[in-house]
């Protein structure tokens, strides 16, 4: 909270010094009504009638004196009144910030992979899924023809976005109308080849579950890369069907969390507080939902979470080494880690 809830602020002395300055020359009048005679009208020199005038404004300084007293019990009562005010709207903001945080876990409890992954080892599995799908696309893209790579450079396309693109939405008919129109003619050639592996992991998925329907998850080895140790894939449910009906809303909902609390005013909550609040929420994010926070970030909405990201460090507990494809996140932010240690501070742990 600011300095604006102590009772004698900045505020209190600004209307209080401009009230004794007037309270202090009333104080005088006694002295110039009876030392000065303006314009033929004063009091008598006789030392008598002089007490007399002096004891007959006597009075009211009393009252002066009781008035500010009166204007201290006021300005006391009125902080008080405001510091009220503002223990309500940290309550009223307390109660909707653990509201959202017990539907962020409702959310997270809720998130099921085909009856086979439930809850917050979701985000374990989702993380694979993505990994191998950047792999398909990397692959492929690197695979292709001099005319193909010179297609996919002269259109620039990011590999990570696309991925994640596919990854989101998932391959077949009724995913494919939600983003196969908004890709442009380069995106169009590479995604047919990136389509064609990853329904030989379906296939390959559906056989596993067929011959043996009682496993836990399925061993596939189809080779998307030169490297020995990535030619093994481990599913728990059929790969690239997609994750927008479980991910949108799971993502939507911390973004809204995290904007309510960035958003308060600066006299209700400082940066701190709004730091602590965050770190609260950042507690309830597992290193693996940090990962796929990171790399939706990074995909779509780089701009949206940067201030998260760096000012509240709200992916402070990311493991960096499984953020190992795409751009990195020491990379991504290079230029804010660095202001951040100047300052003291570590962006990641």
């Amino acid at each position: 909270m600011s300095n604006n809830l102590k009772t004698f602020d900045k505020t209190f002395w600004k209307i209080f010094l401009p009230f004794l300055f007037v309270i202090m020359v009333v104080l005088f009048f006694p002295y110039w009504l009876t030392q000065f005679n303006l314009f033929e009208f004063g009091f008598s020199d006789k030392p008598g009638e002089i007490g007399d005038a002096i004891g007959g404004t006597i009075g009211p300084f009393v009252a002066i004196a009781a008035a500010i007293l009166t204007f201290f019990a006021f300005w006391v009562q009125y902080k008080a009144n405001e510091q009220q005010k503002t223990d309500l709207k940290i309550e009223r903001f307390e109660n909707k910030f653990y509201e959202l945080l017990r539907l962020h876990r409702s959310n997270l409890d809720e998130m099921n992979i085909s009856d086979r992954v439930v809850g917050r080892k979701c985000f374990i599995r989702l993380f694979n899924e993505l990994r191998y799908c950047y792999m398909i696309v990397n692959d492929q893209y690197e695979s292709g023809s001099e005319a193909d790579k010179k297609l996919y450079e002269r259109h620039h396309i990011d590999k990570l976005t696309f991925a994640y693109t596919i990854f989101f939405y998932g391959i077949g008919i009724n995913s494919e109308k939600q983003f196969l129109n908004n890709f442009n003619e380069a995106e169009k050639n590479l995604y047919k080849d990136c389509k064609k592996v990853m329904i030989k992991y379906q296939e390959k998925y559906v056989k596993c579950k067929q011959n043996k329907p009682d496993l836990r998850y399925y061993t596939m080895d189809i080779p998307v890369s030169n490297d020995e140790n990535e030619r093994t894939k481990v599913f728990y449910y059929q790969p690239f069907d997609g994750h927008a009906d479980r991910l949108g809303h799971y993502f939507r909902h911390l973004f809204q969390t995290v904007k309510y609390i960035e958003e308060q005013k600066e006299s209700l909550l400082d940066s701190k507080l709004k730091y602590s609040y965050i770190k609260t929420l950042r507690a309830q994010l597992s290193n693996h939902e940090q990962l796929m926070l990171y790399y939706n970030s990074s995909a779509w909405f780089s701009d949206k979470w940067k201030l998260f990201f760096t000012e509240y460090r709200l992916i402070k507990n990311l493991p960096l080494g499984l953020a190992d494809f795409g751009i990195k996140p020491e990379e991504k932010y290079k230029e804010d880690i660095a202001n951040l240690r100047a300052r003291g501070i570590q962006m990641f742990e």
